[in-house]
């Protein structure tokens, strides 16, 4: 859906500049006559280039977008120096430097082992999605008008293969992907690249049928569905922008 007056928004979310809105075909739901100017396009057909591969999904909740969790982990507190074989290798935190080094026992006398001392730690880090991923949601009220809710995505720098949010429901699929800091909204082409951002009518996105996909390129480049998201209208409200921000795969 092109909401040239509408949907454009100086809003900017984590850094990133925003793509152009997209959405679902005018014959659905009437534009409001405040807005006759609009057009929106037909829902395209998924062609070869863009096939995903459909498979189980597994169903995630609105919480698992940063959820963290506590890891420990140990630390040098000191810089590097030699200890003992018998030290390093009867010593859990020294495991790998012992299996690197030149020891050929515990009671090895003759080599020794390059490490630290260390110290454990506890770390807050994001818990990971069951395929290791990690994405972030964050949802800005008020940015368009209240009959549309955009959805965009967004990759992290070290996030470089092919990523996807489609949007189910309605009778249509709208989506918006990226891939090697590049991005697009429906069409594979010049006109759309660095789109980052799509829409769909309010009442459509709060529909209980309605859902997210999440897919990614896995093993050979394969577009593969990963994650189905439900529960939309329980958390998005007309005028909403919601970011969903892969940070790791």
């Amino acid at each position: 859906m092109h909401h040239p007056s509408r949907l454009a928004s100086s809003f900017l979310v984590l850094g990133l500049m925003g793509g152009v809105g997209c959405g679902p075909a005018l014959e659905e739901t009437p534009v409001p006559e405040a807005a006759p100017q609009e057009q929106a396009p037909v829902a395209p057909s998924e062609d070869e280039d863009r096939a995903v591969t459909a498979m189980s999904t597994t169903a995630i909740a609105w919480n698992d977008f940063g959820k963290t969790t506590v890891q420990y982990v140990a630390e040098c507190v000191t810089g590097a120096y030699y200890h003992s074989c018998f030290f390093c290798g009867t010593n859990s935190l020294y495991s790998a430097e012992y299996s690197l080094s030149d020891c050929t026992s515990i009671g090895d006398i003759q080599n020794s082992c390059l490490t630290c001392d260390r110290e454990v730690h506890a770390k807050t880090v994001y818990a990971e999605l069951p395929d290791g991923d990690v994405i972030l949601a964050e949802i800005d009220h008020n940015i368009v008008a209240s009959d549309v809710i955009e959805f965009r995505l967004q990759s992290g720098s070290d996030v470089t293969w092919w990523k996807e949010v489609n949007l189910v429901g309605g009778g249509d699929n709208w989506r918006v992907w990226n891939q090697d800091g590049s991005s697009w909204c429906n069409w594979p082409n010049p006109s759309t690249n660095n789109c980052d951002t799509n829409s769909q009518w309010t009442h459509i996105v709060q529909d209980p049928s309605s859902r997210f996909i999440f897919s990614k390129a896995k093993w050979f480049g394969i577009h593969t569905e990963m994650y189905s998201l439900g529960g939309l209208g329980d958390h998005l409200t007309g005028g909403d922008r919601v970011t969903f921000r892969w940070i790791r795969d």
